[in-house]
């Protein structure tokens, strides 16, 4: 604090000794002076409301009453509701962190429920299975559900019987739960009962009898923007706002390449291959690595977000938090950051980063591509997963919906290409283009 109002005010609160600890050790840690300012602030209302010297450890009830108190003094009728409830969790969170260092609070232990047989399940999925962590995490959180929910009642795995099962998603399904996750709570208790038979933990054949919920084929839509709306996205982000420049370069790399939102997060800057203009990304499913040539406006964002934005470090991450500490981006974090461009745009039936991956191949399917050449530029291994897109290809659809059944065979005619070398040079260089947007060449 600057002004010697503010000082006066903040060193001679309540618990400064604590206050002015834990901002210390906030320091060491690396964290920035934005973060310590703001969490300064929050320490001061924290010890108003919570007396950090009591013997007792303090409770989450505690916090969360003086969160409230603090919120509903605050906030003025004007603040919506998502601003209220924004500040009442960073006041949450600033105290839980503030507790944590005086040896005040501890969390909450993770379910101890069968841990030890969840612990050896998840661990042959990542070492013998070679999962991904996020499927891993889900995979865990599902089952950390229904354990928790076989502890309350008692039930030992010895005893899980199919009227267990089927009871527990019967009452969850009371929650609302949607079919698609049903069919995944379905999946993931499935797995663990075939590895829990195996080992001789519970009754055998118990995973035959879990059921999921029939969802057809390509029964959904891929929804996302539309082009237009992309390209609008892009040109709003084209800003000086460090946060604009980083974010405008991982929506590019989206939109442009079709990538998840973990393996833009996942890219090094080693995978950039300026001299021959590539650039190689990890594939998140089938473990491989793809290359693509780098688009111009692609490869000009990424140069512009390390010359002005990027900090400095020994990370070889591409992408890095701008707070102190720098650390790299986490995929949970970015999408995050893209979720609220796209919010911009109005109104859309999905606005997280994979929106950005079915804009792109809707894109490229316009274009004329075929689902080989799509899937191959998607990195899927089976043309089914890209067979669903088939159903948005508006401008076929819409030539087809209007036109005679003349021109749908002259249609199908003009489609069938011969299966050449020099015709698959002219579909590599038709899809460079379409990746590129064409705003000038690297600088």
């Amino acid at each position: 604090m600057k002004r010697s109002n503010a000082v006066w005010i903040y060193s001679g609160g309540r618990f400064a000794e604590e206050r002015r600890a834990f901002l210390c050790d906030l320091s060491e840690r690396g964290r920035g002076w934005h973060t310590l300012r703001e969490t300064n602030k929050f320490l001061l209302m924290i010890a108003e409301r919570v007396n950090v010297r009591q013997r007792m450890p303090i409770t989450e009830r505690q916090i969360v009453r003086a969160a409230n108190d603090w919120a509903a003094k605050t906030c003025t009728p004007r603040c919506t509701g998502e601003s209220r409830d924004y500040v009442t969790k960073r006041f949450v969170f600033v105290a839980k962190q503030w507790f944590r260092f005086l040896g005040k609070w501890s969390d909450p232990a993770r379910n101890a429920h069968f841990r030890q047989e969840l612990d050896s399940f998840l661990k042959e999925l990542r070492d013998e299975r070679g999962y991904t962590d996020q499927t891993i995490t889900s995979r865990e959180s599902a089952l950390n559900l229904f354990f928790e929910w076989l502890g309350k009642l008692g039930i030992s795995l010895k005893e899980v019987s199919p009227q267990d099962l089927a009871a527990y998603f019967v009452q969850h399904k009371a929650r609302s739960w949607k079919k698609t996750t049903i069919k995944a709570y379905g999946n993931s208790l499935r797995a663990f009962f075939r590895y829990a038979s195996r080992r001789g933990w519970c009754v055998p054949g118990l995973a035959e009898t879990i059921e999921s919920p029939r969802i057809y084929s390509n029964a959904g839509l891929p929804e996302g923007p539309s082009w237009e709306q992309v390209q609008r996205l892009i040109a709003n982000l084209n800003t000086e706002r460090a946060s604009h420049i980083r974010d405008r370069a991982i929506i590019l790399l989206l939109a442009v390449y079709g990538l998840r939102i973990s393996e833009a997060c996942g890219l090094t800057l080693d995978d950039v291959d300026w001299a021959n203009e590539k650039l190689r990304v990890r594939r998140l499913k089938t473990r491989r690595i793809q290359e693509f040539p780098l688009a111009a406006e692609v490869g000009n964002a990424i140069l512009k977000y390390l010359r002005k934005v990027r900090p400095q470090g020994s990370s070889r991450s591409l992408f890095l938090t701008l707070r102190k500490p720098h650390r790299p981006m986490r995929g949970r974090s970015a999408s995050s950051n893209v979720a609220r461009h796209v919010r911009e745009l109005g109104p859309l039936p999905h606005y997280g980063p994979h929106s950005l991956r079915h804009a792109c191949t809707s894109h490229l399917l316009d274009e004329g591509f075929s689902i080989k050449e799509i899937g191959d530029h998607l990195g899927h291994r089976s043309p089914r997963s890209t067979q669903i897109y088939t159903k948005v290809e508006r401008k076929k659809l819409a030539e087809v919906a209007t036109g005679e059944l003349s021109s749908l065979t002259e249609y199908l005619r003009t489609q069938t290409q011969p299966p050449t070398a020099d015709w698959a040079k002219e579909r590599l260089r038709a899809l460079q283009e379409v990746s590129n947007f064409g705003l000038g060449g690297l600088q």
